[in-house]
């Protein structure tokens, strides 16, 4: 029997993975929950067709890892749902949107497919960086192209704290689309190329703003590649770091806020956290400290926008009750989020990390 067919069967039915997933949280009828998504993968072995929920089913996740988090049987529902996707992609049958983000990335880059000439078009006189060092920096496709502020403030801040890390020239999309899709063969040939020319240039630590970049290169190439030869490292863990050794000098900000958090890095939440503290600001929680997804990745946003928009509006909803600022360390967060309430007619005063941190240690 196929492993993960052997795995699914472990499901006790106990209905935890219910109560967490954000997709069955805004829609009627529990017809989409994680235990029905593991539940066709027999169906898909057997090459039989799936009635038109159970299809939708496995798209309606943007493989957050909440259903993986409380499952008392260890059974790594995510896993399934990409392998789910990865066989209906060869069967010729996953989305059609799913099959043009995937295009675009592997031949443009980005998953929108936007003009590769504009993707450092956030790079101003004052930032300083080098032209060589072993240390890059790499913005990725959400900052560069929807949040230039991000890859400005952590570039200024890091200037502060006498770092001035070199930029990737080609720098492309780190693929975590293709990896949730099921692209495997795809994304395996990708990261291996990425990472080739990432080491053609000696780096020795790259730097990323984006949560799910730091996973894809760090832990997805890994798996489905190799490991790469240099460190990857979150922006937030070296601001704390330099927080921590007093390279950085941080003034009170003296405010409140509430945060959002970032699904690939739940582990850890504790760090953006800290940073806020040092900087003299308040954390109030949204959800009693668990990390909600946005809504926005795995294909959700494009395959459908209005449950996706729906569970995005859970934390908009929630942080005008709290504060008048939502704070995130995810630029995918922020792109996604901004998207909904702009199509929603929804007022968002929303902030990266890097933006207050940078208020506080340059006065920006």
């Amino acid at each position: 029997m196929d492993k993960l067919q052997e795995l699914a069967d472990l499901c006790i039915d106990c209905k935890k993975c219910w109560d967490v997933c954000p997709v069955n949280m805004v829609t009627a009828g529990n017809i989409y929950t994680p235990q029905g998504k593991i539940g066709s993968l027999s169906k898909i072995l057997a090459g039989e067709e799936l009635t038109e929920d159970e299809f939708n089913n496995i798209y309606l996740s943007t493989r957050c890892g909440a259903c993986d988090d409380v499952c008392p049987v260890d059974i790594p529902i995510t896993k399934i749902i990409q392998y789910e996707r990865k066989l209906l992609a060869e069967q010729g049958k996953e989305p059609a949107k799913t099959t043009v983000i995937s295009k675009n990335i592997l031949e443009k880059n980005s998953p929108g497919g936007k003009d590769p000439a504009l993707r450092f078009s956030w790079v101003t006189p004052d930032l300083e960086i080098a032209e060589r060092s072993d240390v890059a920096y790499m913005a990725g496709c959400w900052v560069a192209y929807s949040h230039p502020e991000i890859a400005q403030s952590t570039i200024r801040v890091l200037n502060k704290a006498g770092i001035k890390p070199m930029i990737l020239k080609e720098e492309k999309c780190c693929g975590i689309f293709l990896i949730d899709s099921g692209h495997l063969d795809e994304v395996a040939a990708h990261g291996e190329k990425y990472m080739e020319y990432i080491e053609s240039l000696g780096v020795k630590k790259l730097l990323v703003s984006c949560p799910g970049c730091y996973h894809s290169i760090r832990d997805s190439y890994a798996e489905f590649c190799r490991a790469p030869k240099f460190e990857v490292e979150l922006t937030i863990n070296v601001f704390k770091e330099l927080l921590d050794e007093g390279r950085l000098k941080p003034k009170e900000l003296n405010r409140t806020v509430a945060i959002r958090d970032a699904c690939p890095i739940r582990h850890l939440s504790g760090v953006p956290r800290d940073i806020l503290r040092t900087i003299g600001v308040e954390v109030i929680e949204l959800f009693d400290g668990k990390t909600r997804c946005c809504g926005g990745p795995g294909g959700l946003k494009p395959n459908f926008p209005q449950i996706s928009g729906d569970i995005a509006m859970m934390s908009v909803n929630r942080y005008k009750e709290v504060s008048d600022t939502l704070v995130s360390y995810c630029p995918f967060c922020m792109h996604h989020t901004e998207g909904v309430c702009k199509d929603r007619n929804e007022e968002l005063n929303m902030k990266d990390i890097s933006v207050l941190l940078a208020e506080s240690v340059l006065g920006e």
